[in-house]
């Protein structure tokens, strides 16, 4: 696990203290310099691969969407930094709970099940579910799977409760979709369709995109389908640093940086789509 600190200035000194130092190290160093500014810590947990969201570039320094949008964060409130872990999903919710982390980025859909268990933030971006299905498939739409079946989603990933809800609004449109016990890769869900086993992927396009060169074979992928919201999750305990989070969610919200950021990222303003589907958040 690589860990990094972002810190406002010496950023290059700060460079060659990462690369000298243990975890433990440095861990106890940014603890010290936070006390002594007055700022306070906050343990980031970045959940990866998750390209083009968070990803670890070849030298483990992290990387993606997500990232920038905590820098700019980070740029916005003077008594807070923030320090930098990537790690799997598994364990960054673990470490979330324990209070190893402070705040998890992983692309969480806001769920009755997380609102209970974590704080959660106002929205950061939009999340288009699209479908991945086979090159001579003829599905385009939710309503083209009546009848056929989903590559399997873990119960606690957002994309289940999304579906589940998507079901609840559509009954007549018969789908078969299990609750998985794991989370298998993007690939091995992927794979599962090119193989025949199920018809479908629910996923988004933009995860496809950060796999597909690696597949090997081609597939297709629709149109956007569904859409959620996207939060950060923070530790129970970490109300203050909720607090400040949405105040800078907000004002980059409204000044235009977080569209900016998924035009540069995803080639489409997301908030503008996400008020084309009726999905965004204007509270």
């Amino acid at each position: 696990m690589n860990s990094y600190s972002l810190k406002k200035t010496a950023v290059k000194a700060l460079a060659v203290v990462v690369a000298l130092s243990t975890l433990t190290g440095l861990a106890a160093c940014g603890s010290a310099q936070a006390a002594d500014s007055g700022e306070k810590t906050l343990k980031v947990a970045l959940v990866v691969p998750n390209k083009p969201y968070a990803y670890a570039e070849k030298d483990g320094s992290p990387a993606g969407f997500e990232y920038e949008v905590l820098k700019k964060i980070d740029d916005q409130n003077k008594n807070i930094k923030l320090e930098y872990s990537t790690l799997e999903y598994q364990n960054a919710l673990i470490g979330l709970k324990e209070g190893k982390y402070d705040l998890v980025s992983g692309t969480f859909f806001r769920t009755p099940a997380r609102e209970k268990d974590y704080l959660v933030t106002k929205p950061y971006n939009y999340y288009f579910l699209n479908l991945i299905v086979n090159p001579n498939s003829k599905i385009k739409t939710m309503e083209d799977l009546n009848g056929k079946s989903v590559v399997p989603i873990e119960s606690t990933d957002g994309r289940y409760v999304a579906f589940r809800d998507w079901q609840k609004k559509h009954p007549n449109v018969k789908i078969k979709m299990e609750a998985s016990s794991t989370q298998p890769t993007f690939t091995d869900m992927i794979q599962q369709v090119h193989d025949g086993t199920y018809d479908a992927v629910y996923l988004s396009k933009d995860q496809f995109d950060g796999v597909k060169d690696s597949l090997g074979y081609p597939m297709k992928v629709t149109d956007a389908v569904d859409g959620r919201d996207t939060v950060f999750l923070l530790n129970k305990k970490n109300q203050d640093a909720q607090q400040q989070v949405n105040k800078s969610i907000e004002a980059l919200t409204k000044d235009g940086t977080l569209a900016g950021l998924t035009k540069k990222w995803f080639k489409q303003d997301n908030f503008a789509l996400a008020e084309k589907l009726g999905i965004a958040d204007n509270g």
